[in-house]
């Protein structure tokens, strides 16, 4: 039986797992060079050549696009194998000249995560971005669907194991792209406040990363995840005086997760610092957190100065006040609760009122065991009520309608809700929005919450922990995943007739790509179902025709021009499937277990069964060369039909995703996510957009 378990249930469980391997055989390691010991230390050396940069490849791969390399991340770590207790991190340390003979250089920071821009007097324009490590590492795993034994691969270009991941910090970097320099914030660099940065910084519960940044006048706020004991969500909420290069403090709030910090400008001239903390179950949190417009009310000199928001242990002022209840209506009988907000931002409607766009995932509570529960919304495009004179306060808060929700798109009831709304934008008077399907954890085991029962008919496996039942299912669950997987669809609203499809009125509403008919089971067998809006996709079908885009990921309008980056969650399947090694896993630091079916559970797996198919998808569809490694960055034109810009990550594969993208000094900015960690190619990347070269 092949049981999985949650990442954070073998944490957990890390005090009762002894040195045993399951065959009670000694730890073997196996050298660069094939041969095989009990110790890495007894692996052959092989003496380095000539000096060489690590920082950068000395032939860099051609950027493919129009587009200017501007930066990559820093060498922070030196790989030696994915068991190995000698691997080292140190971000702070010169890898270039102090790089260990026989061991690779490793970028940890895979996603610039959390964005934003401070106007600096002295040094100009530069990015603050907060980042999580290793984010690929997991993946496969917790979204494709494959055994927890193939957690520890590596290869050429990746070293991942469940405790390289976990036991990894996040860093939070400082970029000038006009001088290439590159700080990494850390209590030596700081003016002031430094050891209290470092104790702020140490992990508490498994802290996983900082999601979201942003900057009001000469400070920087940035916010990490972190969990209680019992899973209860927390953002630790870190300011800094960019200015000064100093650390104010910190604040912990109750939140699952917050996508973004906002400056509103408000009707009367003023502008407001804002940020949506929301419910979410997407870092193993609970899911019982609050969803809330907080508005900052702090003061330059005093960011943590009252506000209704407490903070968690010890209780004291954040500087935050609660700004709404429509989004977690706790307070009326009748009230309903919405999920995490992804995306948000102000547009001017076309009645001349500012509003907001608000993409709401569906809440983690709408269906428990089978049960459904209607105080808990699905997945839905929000739009508000004009922005108040002054802004939102106490007094005027947050109101909002609905405009689309999943539920007129995807006809399966039981799935859907696991999809989420992805990035949004406003350009030339229409409102973009796409989704967003985080692999299996979207509709596949959202499936399995709203009907147990049917989901195991269907796979086979246990809807509680997807340990098999019935082996002979296999075929089945094949068939159950490919059905419930997702690409990404993307659609436009004229604003003119925003208010007409908050009203009903979907025939409004355009289709640009998507699924014309989706596969629905409801007990009855697999059927073919139109979607809800019974339209045809207008220019191709979801995810540019290509099963792995999962995301829309990304998206600005500039000069006029809308950019639009996806996520491919296949790009590092064809590396981890036909050419790294996964003949031990180490679940826990030090404990090492080898695993002799690794390559039959590499050739029959759900992430195989996925590649397999989006191969054959991809070459009915007439896009077979673009079955390669490397995320897609697209421009969507006035008619709505979208220009491919690069399909292979900006030339360099380990890129397989467009995660943010900055406006400095005028220039576009596009950060990308990594499935490398190992090499001179790997990290997050930078890549500038060239007007003159998009010809």
């Amino acid at each position: 039986m092949n049981t999985k378990l949650s990442l954070v249930a073998i944490l957990l469980a890390g005090a009762m797992v002894t040195g045993c391997s399951d065959d009670d055989s000694d730890t073997i390691y196996v050298c660069e060079n094939g041969s095989e010991v009990s110790n890495p230390d007894e692996c052959p050396v092989t003496e380095p050549g000539d000096p060489t940069d690590p920082t950068d490849p000395a032939d860099p791969p051609a950027v493919n696009g129009p587009f200017v390399h501007a930066g990559r991340t820093i060498v922070d770590g030196a790989f030696y194998s994915a068991t190995s207790p000698n691997n080292e991190y140190d971000p702070l340390r010169d890898w270039e000249n102090t790089m260990p003979a026989g061991y690779k250089e490793m970028r940890n920071a895979s996603y610039p995560w959390g964005t934003t821009v401070y106007d600096s007097a002295e040094n100009g324009e530069e990015l603050w971005m907060g980042t999580i490590s290793n984010g690929w590492c997991v993946w496969p795993y917790q979204n494709i669907g494959m055994p927890i034994e193939l957690t520890t691969f590596e290869s050429e270009t990746t070293g991942c194991s469940v405790p390289g991941t976990t036991g990894t910090p996040s860093q939070i970097f400082i970029y000038n792209f006009r001088t290439g320099e590159k700080e990494v914030i850390n209590e030596s660099m700081l003016t002031s406040g430094g050891p209290q940065f470092t104790e702020a910084f140490k992990p508490i519960n498994n802290t996983y990363g900082f999601r979201a940044a942003g900057t009001v006048g000469d400070l920087v706020f940035v916010a990490g995840h972190w969990k209680t004991t019992s899973d209860q969500g927390r953002l630790r909420l870190f300011v800094f005086n960019a200015k000064e290069r100093s650390f104010i403090g910190y604040r912990d709030i109750v939140g699952d997760t917050t996508r973004r910090f906002r400056t509103l400008e408000h009707p009367d001239g003023t502008t407001g610092f804002y940020t949506l903390v929301g419910a979410e179950t997407g870092m193993t949190q609970a899911g019982d957190g609050p969803t809330q417009l907080l508005r900052w009310v702090g003061t330059q000199d005093d960011p943590f100065a009252g506000g209704n928001i407490e903070g968690t242990d010890p209780l004291t002022s954040t500087g935050w006040s609660k700004v709404s209840t429509q989004l977690d209506n706790e307070e009326t009988a009748n009230g309903v609760q919405y999920g995490m907000v992804g995306d948000w931002r102000q547009f001017t409607h076309s009645d001349g009122t500012e509003r907001l766009i608000m993409s709401a995932s569906a809440h983690p509570f709408v269906y428990k065991e089978g049960v459904r529960n209607d105080k808990y919304k699905e997945s839905v495009i929000l739009i508000s009520d004009p922005i108040p004179t002054a802004g939102y306060t106490v007094e005027n808060q947050l109101t909002f309608r609905e405009v689309f929700g999943m539920d007129q798109y995807d006809p399966d009831t039981k799935g859907r809700w696991g999809a989420k709304w992805g990035t949004s934008a406003i350009n030339d008077g229409y409102m973009y929005f796409g989704t967003y399907h985080q692999g299996t954890d979207a509709a596949y085991k959202h499936f399995a919450k709203a009907d147990p029962e049917l989901f195991t008919e269907l796979t086979g496996l246990d809807p509680h922990d997807y340990s098999v039942i019935d082996a002979n299912k296999e075929i089945n669950h094949k068939e159950f995943m490919i059905n419930e997987w997702r690409a990404t669809s993307i659609f436009r609203i004229d604003l003119n007739n925003i208010d007409e499809v908050s009203e009903g009125d979907t025939s409004k509403v355009e289709l640009l790509y998507g699924y014309e008919t989706m596969q629905v089971n409801d007990g009855n067998g697999w059927k073919a179902t139109p979607n809800l809006l019974g339209k045809k996709p207008t220019h191709g079908e979801a995810g540019m025709g290509n099963p792995g885009n999962v995301y829309s990921w990304t998206s600005i309008a500039k000069d006029g021009k809308l950019f639009w980056g996806f996520f491919d969650a296949f790009s590092g399947l064809h590396d981890l499937l036909f050419n790294a090694y996964a003949g031990e896993y180490m679940l826990f630091d030090g404990i090492v277990f080898q695993n002799r079916e690794w390559k039959n559970q590499m050739a029959n797996n759900p992430a195989m069964w996925m590649y397999d198919y989006t191969k054959n998808e991809m070459e009915a569809n007439g896009l077979a060369d673009e079955f390669i490694p490397g995320g897609d960055l697209l421009m969507i034109e006035a008619d709505g039909k979208a220009r491919k810009l690069t399909t292979n990550g900006f030339g360099n594969q380990c890129s397989n995703g467009v995660r943010n993208v900055v406006d400095i000094d005028d220039k576009l900015y596009f950060g990308t996510s990594t499935w490398c960690n190992v090499g001179p190619t790997s990290g997050l990347e930078f890549y500038q957009y060239e007007p003159s070269l998009d010809k």
